[in-house]
């Protein structure tokens, strides 16, 4: 048989616009009309789908008989279905689960997963990875060569011993699953008969298609190779035709968005019909632009799409998985409140009763709830677990029952199934999912569904890893003249600019190595793509950019603190412009900056609200601190009603320490007899911190890191208890309410729970406060008795009691978390701080009464903590403004019911 080499046509430099691509088209022609090819029959290969629109249009141009114009994956459609095959498939899913099953039915494999379940998901990624590449390899040999490759791959992988022995094995399983299938797409390619084969050669070479070109002109088809691809070993030659490309050099990674933004609208404003690709070389800078753009109302078509899971539709699902996972049997109901808010925020359940969501959440945060609301919160609750039972299973299920129960939740409703379904994420969620009716339930997939078992948590994670490997390409605005695409797909596309972002040396150029089952040299052996195949894609693909009218290369010089320097590919781009014939040129620097206006000053004064008609019939100590410790504070926390909402899953804190503490000692001392039997006390003290561990449904785990304070603080309070026992004094209270209404406070009254009232027989009273703080503070905060609010506080509450004799009250902090504990701090003459106390807050809330501003104080270190900065603006005062005053108090007069 004769064999007929192909020919090469090199193609011209320049701009792929219409023009270029007229010149190709002819080009073709011609070598058809020398060879005597029916381009009738011919058929014409292009690297990827975005350059048929291109070509076809240049051939319409050219007028006569046209060739097929398509890529290899446009031709395999056109062969018609897949045959059935037992090796791996196009569907990375489908794989993935059938090389994780055959793993699990091997006792090792089924153990490894229980031990390790990440690193068993990483051998089963690295696994497909590989029999994928195997496969792509073993497709580029012709038939009656393919069974001496697939020997020659089985002799270089076999055998082997020591470390690594994992990795080999998985090799050799990858191996024979390949070879276990024939590529039939590719036999279908060579079976195909057109009257000449011509291949794009653009961005390196595609080895399959050059392949089918072999196996074709070996069976005596004419070959064309329409080569735009520079030579490799001096890629840049196609770049000293034009302007060198500017290069803009950014601080930070913002910085570098910014500028890629500028220079986007820079060129769209230069010419507002032009065509402006964005490289997305790095996808997370690159998404910074993209939102920048938006906020200038540039509208983008994004050739890269998302993944799926980072869409709101996958945020919607998982959140109604996770929230399953919080209420299987065994688990905390507690321990994945988020998630199950998150979900109900966004069900058909939660939308429908709003204000008994609501009330649901504020009673999980131990908000106080009115118990009339609280029956449609609990009703709500109840209704959500009745829809997430399908999902409760306690039990390994095939995979094809938890899809159809995941299919009924979303679509079992009409109108729940409608909001898929209108959501083109939506619809591409319930299409990778497989989740619509009658989807996947033949062939490969329905059989392996049935075999696979999974628990719920094995179920989320697979949920988790389709939606994390399956892209959504949003539907864009027909008006759109920014591409975002990767650099591959943006060669010989006929673009009027080019922004390139990222091509520092951590991004651009530099192969990520990854974790590979076939060693380098086997792999080099039998033909893999490797990271040198895809260094030679980036280079020409580069290369080819440079064809663009107008390119802009920007890069950041440092990462943090650790200094970034510009891409191998940028530097030798600067040498072959050093090196040009005409005399050596630099890259000309560019500095992009975004539009800007400008604006008069508007300093930020601080807030003068007063209390107006909003006033509570009664104040807590905490209120009292914050009245005399900032005012707007109080004005935030007490008559508007703000607080931080706190985390609903976080773990215990040294606050829900002192509050389980302060129930253990109340439920020690609570009916207790006096003793000094020293052994009877700590059985009982332990017994106490046991039940109160029950009632409180914290768990061991949870209190583990204070049960050792508690542990060492339990003997040394009960020898405290027994020598202040002998002096005469008594336990009398424990987490009491006390009220007060003093006439200074006209209807005003106090309240408060006292955590402890001892009792001596000479008739004095000891109020004693529980702190599991610092003694050094506490100390600090008693130094001056006028600053300490809160014992003063509860001192008037008890002086408030007809029998307790003036002067007999006195009070104390003690301190429970030293490791002198118990420490007790005296509040000297607490009595007179009571009186003083009382008599100036009369003082204080008659002034706020008559209209004085709540001020915002902007001072100490109470600033630093304070829940209310954000409301008072603490931050964003103007320079001259003066702690606890503004600029223009003088001039402007505060006015009733001012906001904060």
């Amino acid at each position: 048989m004769t064999v007929i080499a192909p020919t090469i046509t090199a193609l011209p430099p320049g701009r792929p616009d219409r023009a270029w691509w007229r010149a190709v088209a002819q080009a073709l022609h011609a070598w058809a009309g020398e060879q005597g090819v029916d381009l009738r029959d011919a058929v014409w290969l292009l690297p990827y789908a975005a350059l048929l629109p291109a070509a076809r249009q240049a051939l319409a141009d050219a007028g006569g008989w046209q060739p097929r114009v398509e890529t290899l994956a446009t031709l395999r459609v056109q062969l018609g279905p897949r045959q059935p095959s037992s090796g791996p498939g196009p569907d990375v899913v489908l794989n993935r689960l059938q090389a994780a099953q055959w793993l699990r039915e091997q006792p090792a494999g089924a153990a490894w997963a229980r031990e390790d379940a990440r690193a068993f998901r990483q051998g089963v990624e690295a696994l497909v990875r590989s029999a994928e590449a195997l496969q792509a390899a073993a497709a580029c040999r012709a038939p009656q060569v393919r069974e001496a490759w697939w020997l020659e791959a089985r002799a270089l992988l076999a055998g082997g011993s020591g470390p690594g022995s994992i990795e080999r094995l998985l090799a050799r399983i990858a191996l024979e699953w390949a070879a276990s299938g024939e590529p039939d797409d590719a036999d279908a390619l060579r079976r195909l008969r057109p009257s000449a084969w011509v291949l794009l050669r653009a961005g390196g070479p595609d080895r399959l298609a050059e392949a089918v070109l072999a196996d074709a002109l070996a069976q005596g088809t004419p070959g064309l190779v329409l080569d735009a691809d520079p030579p490799l070993a001096d890629p840049f030659t196609l770049a000293l035709a034009h302007e060198p490309p500017g290069e803009a050099l950014c601080p930070d990674a913002e910085a570098e968005a910014q500028a890629a933004c500028a220079q986007v609208l820079a060129e769209l404003q230069a010419a507002p019909d032009a065509q402006v690709a964005l490289i997305a070389q790095d996808r997370e800078g690159v998404r910074r632009v993209r939102a920048l753009l938006e906020r200038f109302g540039v509208p983008v078509i994004d050739d890269t799409g998302w993944r799926l899971a980072t869409t709101r539709a996958a945020a919607r699902l998982v959140a109604m998985l996770r929230a399953a996972q919080g209420l299987r049997p065994g688990r905390a109901d507690t321990s994945a409140a988020d998630q199950r808010l998150d979900w109900l925020k966004d069900d058909p359940l939660g939308l429908a009763r709003p204000e008994a969501l609501i009330t649901l959440e504020a009673h999980w945060r131990g908000r106080r709830v009115d118990e009339t609301l609280l029956a449609p919160a609990e009703a709500l609750w109840a209704d959500a677990q009745a829809r997430l039972a399908p999902l409760l299973a306690d039990r390994r299920r095939p995979l094809a029952d938890w899809l159809r129960a995941l299919s009924a939740l979303c679509l079992a409703e009409p109108a729940e199934a409608t909001r898929w379904r209108d959501d083109a994420a939506g619809r591409a969620l319930l299409t990778a999912l497989r989740l619509e009716p009658h989807a996947g339930h033949e062939g490969a997939w329905a059989t392996l569904a049935t075999q696979a078992t999974m628990t719920l948590d094995d179920f989320v994670a697979w949920v988790d890893e389709v939606l994390a490997e399956a892209s959504f390409v949003p539907p864009h605005d027909s008006r759109a003249r920014v591409v975002i695409t990767p650099l591959a797909r943006a060669v010989l596309r006929p673009f009027d600019a080019v922004v390139f972002p990222g091509t520092d040396e951590g991004r651009f150029g530099a192969i990520e190595p990854q974790p590979e089952l076939i060693p380098h040299a086997v792999a080099q052996t039998l033909g893999l793509d490797g990271a040198a195949t895809q260094r030679t894609r980036e280079t020409l693909a580069f290369a080819q950019l440079l064809r663009q009218p107008r390119l802009t290369l920007l890069r950041r010089v440092a990462e943090g603190s650790e200094p970034l320097g510009a891409s191998a590919l940028v530097e030798r781009l600067r040498l072959a412009w050093l090196a040009a014939p005409d005399g050596p040129r630099e890259l000309p620097r560019v500095s992009p900056q975004l539009p800007t206006r400008q604006v008069s000053p508007q300093p930020v004064l601080p807030p003068l609200p007063t209390a107006g008609a909003r006033w509570p019939s009664s104040l807590s100590a905490s209120a009292v601190e914050a009245l005399r410790a900032c005012p707007y504070r109080f004005y935030s926390r007490v008559l508007l009603g703000l607080g931080e909402a706190d985390e609903l899953d976080r773990s215990l804190a040294k606050r829900d320490y002192g509050n389980w503490l302060h129930a253990v000692l109340f439920r020690f001392h609570q009916d207790r007899v006096p003793t000094q039997d020293l052994a009877a006390d700590r059985t009982r003290l332990h017994r106490a911190a046991q039940e109160e561990q029950a009632e409180s449904g914290h768990s061991e785990s949870d209190l583990l890191p204070f049960l050792a304070s508690f542990e060492a603080l339990a003997e040394r309070y009960l020898r405290w208890l027994h020598q202040r026992e002998a002096e005469g004094w008594r336990w009398a209270h424990g987490e009491q309410e006390r009220r007060l209404a003093p006439k200074v406070l006209e209807g005003l009254s106090i309240h408060g729970r006292l955590d402890r009232l001892d009792r001596h027989p000479d008739g004095r009273v000891q109020l004693l406060d529980y702190k599991t703080g610092s003694v050094s503070a506490l100390k600090d905060q008693l130094s001056d008795r006028s600053e300490d609010t809160q014992l003063a506080f509860y001192a008037a509450l008890v002086a408030s009691e007809g029998e307790v004799p003036p002067g007999a009250v006195s009070a104390a902090y003690l301190a429970l978390d030293d490791r002198a504990s118990p420490v007790e701090l005296a509040h000297a003459h607490v009595g007179a701080s009571a009186v003083m106390l009382v008599d100036g807050l009369a003082a204080e809330l008659r002034r706020v009464r008559a209209g004085e501003p709540m001020r915002a104080l902007g001072q100490g270190e109470l600033c630093e903590h304070c829940e209310a900065r954000g409301l008072c603006r603490r931050d964003h005062w103007a320079p001259n403004v003066a702690p606890g005053g503004d600029a223009d108090a003088a001039a402007r007069p505060a006015e009733k019911g001012d906001a904060p």
